[in-house]
């Protein structure tokens, strides 16, 4: 590049503009300390010809100084059609590795989005996911949702008997039911534990309990093959609640948590909702 640039000029913009960018990619691509390394010294080397260039010592663009030097450098079609040359690839490739650079961004970008988004075990989203997407349809207020919760039943028994590693495993089970159940338009998330929530967008009660019974139905016939030949069945206790205007999002959660442990209390593996907490009128257990 130095030398191509002490043959156009060692001062014109392509020089100086290339220099400029080299360096730029570089710090982006290589290690800071190689870089300087090579920078600093071409820097100087420059200065120096830029030096004895201007004092006359060396004749400024030797590959057509005679053509510069009678006539105006912006009226000289070569000098500049030179300098293009020199800088144009220069410039071309920059804008290449700058592109990648962005393409490699925004991906990582997208992965930490997602992982901070993701619980790592089940691969749903995770409870700080949840409480975003819950406030901002919190903030919608036309816009009704249903929460689900969903426990799974005996589950510190599952780990106690055959160990977290088969824990593990069912909590992965039940999240890909729940996932395989719901709309795309759905949310599905661990929320602590063995406790799973799920938030239907513009369901309506009735909707939100067959969805649930769907689901609860679907993970009592699931059967889990364990490493001794024994099969594991499993099975979880729902409680749903519908968003009101009136209520927060903290307040929607709270009866769908409610409606759960009446599930829980009434023997478990049944779907239950808060309406049954407010008429104290149980609804028929699916």
């Amino acid at each position: 590049m130095i030398y191509a640039g002490y043959t156009i000029g060692i001062y014109s913009p392509a020089t100086i503009a290339g220099f400029i960018n080299i360096v730029l990619i570089g710090l982006v691509f290589y290690s800071r300390k190689i870089i300087y390394s090579i920078a600093i010294p071409a820097l100087i080397f420059i200065i120096i010809i830029s030096y004895l260039t201007f004092n006359g010592v060396i004749r400024y663009a030797p590959v057509f100084s005679d053509v510069l030097t009678n006539g105006e450098f912006y009226h000289n079609e070569f000098w500049i059609g030179s300098m293009a040359e020199v800088y144009l690839p220069i410039l071309l490739v920059s804008i290449l590795f700058f592109e990648i650079l962005l393409s490699q961004w925004r991906r990582r970008e997208k992965n930490i989005k997602r992982m901070s988004q993701t619980d790592v075990l089940t691969n749903v989203f995770n409870r700080r996911y949840i409480g975003e997407q819950l406030t901002a349809l919190e903030r919608k207020k036309k816009t009704a949702y249903a929460v689900i919760l969903l426990d799974l039943d005996h589950f510190k028994l599952i780990n106690d008997q055959y160990g977290h590693e088969v824990g593990d495993m069912v909590l992965q089970r039940v999240a890909a039911i729940l996932c395989a159940t719901t709309r795309e338009q759905d949310i599905v998330g661990r929320f602590g534990g063995e406790e799973f929530i799920l938030i239907l967008k513009e369901q309506n009660l009735q909707q939100a309990i067959e969805i649930a019974e769907r689901c609860r139905k679907i993970i009592e016939q699931e059967e889990i093959q364990l490493e001794t030949k024994e099969i594991l069945k499993m099975s979880a206790s729902f409680g749903v609640a519908l968003s009101q205007t009136t209520l927060n999002k903290e307040q929607t959660i709270r009866m769908a948590d409610r409606a759960l442990y009446l599930a829980k209390r009434q023997g478990r593996n049944q779907v239950r909702n808060y309406l049954e907490l407010v008429n104290n009128t149980p609804s028929p257990i699916y």
